[in-house]
């Protein structure tokens, strides 16, 4: 076993694995150095499949970030309540045009994923988007922002002339 020298500084063995034990210095805890054998066809297989796993995790990612970023909107529309006021509305409309953005960049959300199937991914993109602007019309409507009930159609309603007629007798 040799003598470590301190006073000069040795760079020859450093990506030789082991070398540093023969020298008497340990590996830290957890370290471990291996050398991948990436010229095989079962690591390309490996490789091959970890990345399409990647990339659907991804997706999966990109398929929920709907609710994500509406989340806080919602919590806000919750917070103010049923009143009509301008903050309100202002909130509405603001979450109504980014709902209506999410809805307008679904293709484009899974552009980068063409190598696998993202059919599923997409489905659940757009039933994200859904739910949540279902719950902004609902929200719409409990501040009576949405003509629901009869009397906003009152308009519509076609007038009937009613004939009264009346007698009586004169004593």
């Amino acid at each position: 076993m040799g003598e470590v020298s301190w006073t000069k500084w040795d760079f020859t063995n450093l990506d030789v694995a082991g070398a540093s034990k023969a020298e008497g210095i340990q590996d830290p805890v957890g370290y471990k150095m291996v050398m991948d054998d990436s010229g095989s066809a079962a690591g390309k297989n490996k490789s091959k499949t970890a990345i399409q796993e990647l990339l659907e995790k991804k997706a999966w990612e990109v398929a929920i970030a709907p609710i994500q970023s509406v989340g806080m909107n919602l919590f806000m529309l919750w917070m103010s309540g049923s009143s009509p006021g301008i903050f309100n509305v202002m909130i509405l409309g603001y979450c109504l045009t980014s709902i209506i953005g999410q809805f307008a960049k679904a293709n484009a959300a899974f552009q980068n994923f063409k190598t696998i199937d993202t059919t599923l991914q997409w489905l659940a993109y757009l039933a994200l988007c859904s739910v949540s602007l279902a719950y902004l019309l609902y929200h719409a409507s409990g501040m009576g922002l949405l003509p629901t009930s009869s009397g906003d159609w009152i308009q519509l309603i076609p007038n009937v002339q009613v004939q009264e007629t009346s007698s009586g007798v004169f004593k």
